[in-house]
């Protein structure tokens, strides 16, 4: 758990940090992520970028998310899985905005939301069974919350939103990847999952 408190205070300080610049956006600018910015040299932007957030709002969902599913991931598995897994997965979310169908080389990407779906993807495959309070307040097998999440990620990734599905989408695979390679049972639980996703995609039809 103080690797989960740690990162969320580490968001909130840079946020607060943020409201007392004369020019929050040059900062955002400058330390968040775009092709266009790594590309020139801004190499640190891949990691910055991943703890700063646009409003209240943004860092608060993103927080909430955080400590729910940190605390759940980091007593289980411990800090040494949890914190490369998380900073892996932003990592990937980031990489995802190469994608010109996603992001134009000028756009900025920031938050920690792709970070965060590394640790779904984690949990969904490392501990399955376990209850965590994720997507909502009413708790779900790990392994139904991330076959939901996949599932509202899919469903917006092409539409026009200010939330970057793509990075979900990229965090969430990175974090389900190294999910995957920490069990003992990746066949069944890759079966496990699919089925899931059938059935909760057949639900409005039942």
């Amino acid at each position: 758990m103080k690797l989960t408190i740690l990162l969320i205070l580490l968001n909130c300080f840079i946020f607060l940090y943020m409201l007392t610049l004369e020019n929050p956006s040059e900062f955002v600018q400058n330390y968040g992520f775009s092709v266009k910015n790594f590309l020139s040299g801004k190499h640190y932007v891949i990691v910055t970028s991943m703890f700063l957030h646009a409003s209240f709002s943004h860092l608060l969902s993103n927080m909430i998310a955080l400590f729910f599913l940190g605390t759940s991931i980091e007593k289980k598995l411990g800090k040494k899985i949890m914190l490369p897994t998380y900073v892996f997965s932003g990592i990937a979310g980031n990489l995802s905005m190469f994608l010109p169908m996603f992001a134009s080389p000028d756009t900025i990407g920031i938050g920690a939301s792709a970070a965060i779906s590394g640790l779904v993807g984690l949990g969904t495959f490392a501990t399955s069974g376990k209850l965590v309070l994720f997507p909502s307040f009413v708790p779900f097998p790990f392994i139904v919350a991330g076959a939901i999440y996949l599932l509202v990620t899919l469903s917006n990734l092409f539409e026009v939103s200010h939330i970057a599905y793509h990075a979900h989408l990229f965090g969430l695979v990175a974090g389900s990847m190294i999910g995957l390679a920490l069990t003992k049972h990746r066949v069944k639980k890759l079966l496990a999952f699919f089925l899931i996703i059938l059935i909760i995609s057949m639900l409005p039809m039942i």
